[in-house]
């Protein structure tokens, strides 16, 4: 009879065989949250106030933050990314992309506390692309969906709203927690990413520095995407009123399954065009597995097409 297998031999198989949590994090939140909890005031005996902080503590703050999700999430491994310091491809999209950005006092600690996370924690940038980007394409990339094993996860950890248009398990800082404090992983399927992006191609990202379509906001984004009409221009004239007989155009809805289609004719009616509502469709989008490619460092840009294969069906 053959003997049983040693239990130490037992033990390996068990953990190697044991589904694993791994956590995607963005490394400029946890940063700048770090560096904005570090930095305080002192205020002198003359009454001036002047900002302050501390290295050691900017420092503690981060290693708190990543021991408490990698607990909280109970996860087996982490890796950090943060954005490309020195290029944005989405500078070439829009040159004013973000710009709104550039007069906001950042907290002092924030660029010290990036290098410490490159330095201690491993945390690496892809160039031209922001931290999201690089999430979104680990987050959505078929072998990070099974891992070493079926039931392997990879969980985007961050705190940007942006991160609903990426299919996958998340966890918000801050937000994704229940009643008694404990983290909690969601998942957004790829109806509610593809429709967030919709939104967002709508209302725009005024914290951003692009606008989307004007009148559009949020709320209106949702019901024009979860009821889709493509608006068509109807000319008449005014039948009653002191500008009776005056010439007016009536924008007719007509319900349609072209999303797309939809999106223009809202830009149409506002009295912009369809590379206005390309660029910013094309800003609103987080990169996915497939978008990028790392020798060249070059970005596929987004295009209508993507919206061909959506159907209202796959919404929940």
């Amino acid at each position: 009879m053959p003997r049983p297998p040693a239990p130490e031999a037992t033990r390996k198989r068990e953990q190697l065989s044991k589904p694993k949590t791994h956590l995607l994090i963005d490394g400029d939140i946890i940063a700048f949250m770090s560096a904005a909890a570090a930095q305080g005031i002192w205020i002198d005996s003359a009454g001036w106030h002047q900002p302050i902080a501390n290295e050691t503590e900017g420092e503690a703050i981060v290693e708190n933050v990543l021991h408490g999700l990698k607990t909280g999430l109970k996860g087996d491994s982490y890796s950090v990314y943060l954005s490309d310091p020195e290029d944005n491809w989405r500078k070439q999209v829009d040159p004013t992309y973000k710009a709104t950005r550039a007069d906001l006092q950042r907290p002092m600690l924030l660029d010290y506390l990036k290098q410490y996370l490159r330095d201690n924690h491993g945390a690496t940038h892809w160039a031209g692309l922001e931290a999201d980007d690089v999430l979104g394409i680990l987050a959505t990339d078929p072998k990070h969906h099974c891992g070493a094993y079926p039931d392997d996860r990879y969980v985007v950890v961050g705190r940007d709203k942006d991160f609903k248009s990426i299919p996958g398990l998340h966890h918000s800082i801050k937000q994704d927690v229940d009643a008694k404090g404990n983290m909690l992983v969601r998942e957004v399927s790829q109806w509610e990413a593809d429709r967030f992006h919709m939104m967002q191609t709508l209302a725009g990202d005024r914290v951003d520095g692009y606008f989307g379509c004007p009148g559009i906001g949020m709320d209106r984004a949702a019901v024009i995407v979860d009821t889709p009409m493509r608006l068509i221009p109807k000319e008449g004239v005014k039948t009653r009123g002191v500008n009776k007989g005056e010439a007016v155009t009536k924008w007719v809805g007509e319900p349609t399954q072209d999303y797309w289609a939809c999106i223009v004719s809202h830009y149409a009616k506002a009295g912009l065009t369809e590379d206005d509502a390309l660029r910013t469709a094309r800003l609103a989008r987080i990169l996915r597995y497939g978008e990028y490619d790392r020798e060249t460092e070059s970005v596929t840009l987004w295009t209508p097409d993507k919206l061909k294969d959506i159907r209202k069906a796959t919404a929940p």
